[in-house]
Order: C-alpha cells, then sequence, then structure tokens
C-alpha cells in the first residue's frame, strides 16, 4: 500500500509541475516581445521543498526561449535547512525531466538565489515585484485561515500581466479515508488541508485562469495557471 500511495503522490507532483510548465510556455509565447525587452526576469517560488523542481522546470524553459540569462530567482520557505541545501545544490537533479547539459547553468542560478525564510501570507517584498509566481503543493500544507491571506499576499506582489502558476493535490475524501487510515501510522502525516480547485481558485478573484489540468477526476492534482488583471 505505501509503495502504490508512494507512486501516486510522487505521480501528482511531477505531472502538476509538467503541467504549470505547459501553461508558461503558453504565457511566455503570448508576451515574448515583453520578456525579450525586459532586463530582468523575477521570478518567486513559495514552498520550494528541497531542491526547488517548479524552479528548475522554469528555468528549462526560460532557456528555450534563450531567456536564463535574464532569470532572477527568489525562494520562500518556512524551513532553513530547506533553504541551505537548495542553496548548496545538496540535492538530486532529475535527468529524466531536465537536461543534463544545464545543470551547471540551472544549479548557478540557484545558488545565487535570493531566499526568506517565512511564510507567504505576510512578505517583505514591495508591491508588483515578479513577474513568475510558481506554488506547487504549496496550499495544501497552510491552514485554512492562512490560505486566503496568502492567496492575497500572492496577489499583490505579483505584477500586473503576470503569471501565476498552482498545482495542488486532490482526494475527495481525504478526511474520510486516507487520513483516518493513516492515523496511527509510526511517522505521522504532513498538516495537510486539503482544498478543491474550486475554493482555491475562488481566492484569486484578480487572477483571470487561462490554463487547467486534473479538474474533472474524483482523485488527482490539479493545475491552474493565470495572469494578473491590470491595476
Amino acid at each position: 500500500n505505501y509503495i502504490q500511495e508512494k507512486l501516486l503522490v510522487d505521480f501528482f507532483a511531477i505531472k502538476g509541475n509538467l503541467m504549470i510548465i505547459e501553461g508558461l510556455r503558453s504565457y511566455i509565447k503570448n508576451n515574448l516581445e515583453f520578456f525579450k525587452d525586459a532586463e530582468k526576469i523575477k521570478i518567486l517560488d513559495v514552498g520550494p521543498a528541497i531542491g526547488a523542481i517548479s524552479t528548475l522546470l522554469v528555468l528549462q524553459l526560460l532557456d528555450e526561449f534563450s531567456l536564463m540569462d535574464k532569470a532572477r530567482v527568489y525562494l520562500l520557505d518556512a524551513s532553513q535547512r530547506v533553504i541551505d541545501k537548495t542553496h548548496d545544490g545538496d540535492f538530486f537533479y532529475p535527468t529524466s525531466i531536465l537536461k543534463p547539459g544545464l545543470k551547471d547553468c540551472i544549479i548557478k542560478k540557484i545558488r545565487s538565489s535570493k531566499a526568506e525564510i517565512g511564510s507567504i501570507e505576510k512578505t517583505v517584498w514591495p508591491d508588483n515585484l515578479f513577474d513568475i509566481v510558481i506554488a506547487g503543493f504549496l496550499f495544501h500544507h497552510l491552514h485554512r485561515d492562512i490560505k486566503p491571506p496568502a492567496a492575497k499576499e500572492i496577489t499583490r506582489i505579483l505584477r500586473p500581466g503576470g503569471f501565476l502558476g498552482v498545482a495542488e493535490e486532490w482526494f475527495e475524501n481525504y478526511g474520510e479515508e486516507y487520513a483516518k487510515y493513516h492515523k496511527n501510522d509510526q511517522i505521522p502525516l504532513a498538516y495537510e488541508d486539503i482544498i478543491s480547485y474550486e475554493n482555491l481558485s475562488f481566492m484569486f478573484p484578480s487572477i483571470h485562469v487561462f490554463f487547467t489540468y486534473g479538474t474533472d477526476y474524483k482523485e488527482h492534482s490539479y493545475t491552474f495557471c493565470g495572469t494578473k488583471s491590470s491595476e
């Protein structure tokens, strides 16, 4: 059972991040002249986990458009260990989904990233700072009271017209089945407050969603990508 569940969760994580990249690819194509003219492309990865896989994929995509040199990476995580190991390059570089030839360039960008330790509902950054914000499997780790201010803060620091990519896991019967089944595990479950696509997207009223994936299944991950409306 553990192996089956691990495979399912890992599939959610990889597929969700890859779908964010598909949404971002469409966004960059439609805004390519803006990015070619931009001096910098500021990217924020919220809750990156060790290795910041979402950011690695974003950087690889930017390289497809000859834009990686302009990328400026920012990381926000509640864990100092996550930031330290990511900055040190002490993580697995998955060559099954990332080009081996880009490893040195991508790791260099990660090592030079600016990082903050804290939670997303209150950040140090000014309004409209970031061009791209990624939240890969973040929101189910936030308490339900934190989710709305977190969404509001993400919207605040994303520039008008900027890109937001969100991926989440979703178990329709999480509380009734999954969590109860695992309540006596030797290693407790991480804190999770699962939220549906509809409820989470409702917390981003200023975001125009243009890409979705996986919202029609009872047990799945889901992804949505959008742009911030002009203010």
